[in-house]
């Protein structure tokens, strides 16, 4: 019975029992602020991607000789985001400890049907969705916190989310001209005959005009 009793007697000592709620407390406080400051960070960084993608679906809409251009320039401005010596270490980092990483541009300028429809769908008829969209991928919210556990159930995997710039695109000189201003002027030259022997010279080459109709 003595020798129960002795074991009882350091459970019933309660010394020293604050400190280790102290520390539980400390702990999990630290796991909550480096959590908060990993979201916030995220935050940020995703507005500074938004404005990545805004900047090459605005290089992408501007007019342009062609649609091939007008995706060249969508991806030379993306290019250059990226690759700015304060923007490269956060999103462009060789290191696979990076906080952050931005996939591969993909660009849709609705030529035979290649656009963002389908991906998000509506009802309604609409113009074409068009434009870019690229991963932002975070790693730094990939993380383990004492008495939390992990925050992603795929720590390899991580969290990604696809950024999008949406921007109706302006019509290139090409198109202008094949569909528009060549069609047009070619139903005037049949009006009569004589405006074919007047205008037939201009009926093959682009004329840039205040406006032109397109």
């Amino acid at each position: 019975m003595k020798a129960f009793k002795r074991i009882l007697k350091p459970v019933q000592n309660e010394s020293g029992l604050i400190s280790a709620e102290f520390i539980f407390a400390l702990v999990l406080c630290a796991g909550m602020c480096i959590i908060l400051f990993a979201l916030n960070f995220t935050l940020s960084m995703a507005e500074v991607a938004q404005y990545i993608a805004f900047s090459a679906a605005r290089a992408h809409a501007a007019s342009h000789v062609d649609p091939t251009k007008q995706q060249q320039l969508a991806k030379d401005k993306y290019n250059e985001l990226v690759n700015n010596p304060t923007l490269k270490p956060l999103f462009n980092s060789s290191n696979d400890g990076a906080w952050f990483k931005l996939g591969a541009l993909d660009v849709r300028s609705g030529l035979d049907g290649s656009d963002f429809s389908g991906d998000y769908k509506y009802t309604e008829d609409r113009v074409p969705q068009v434009g870019v969209r690229f991963d932002f991928q975070t790693r730094i919210l990939n993380m383990k916190i004492a008495f939390l556990g992990s925050t992603a159930e795929d720590p390899d995997r991580g969290f990604s989310a696809k950024v999008t710039g949406l921007l109706i695109r302006e019509p290139t000189q090409k198109e202008c001209w094949e569909q528009q201003i060549k069609p047009r002027y070619s139903n005037i030259l049949k009006l009569d005959s004589r405006y074919k022997v007047l205008g037939g010279i201009g009926e093959n080459q682009y004329t840039p005009m205040e406006d032109n109709g397109c």
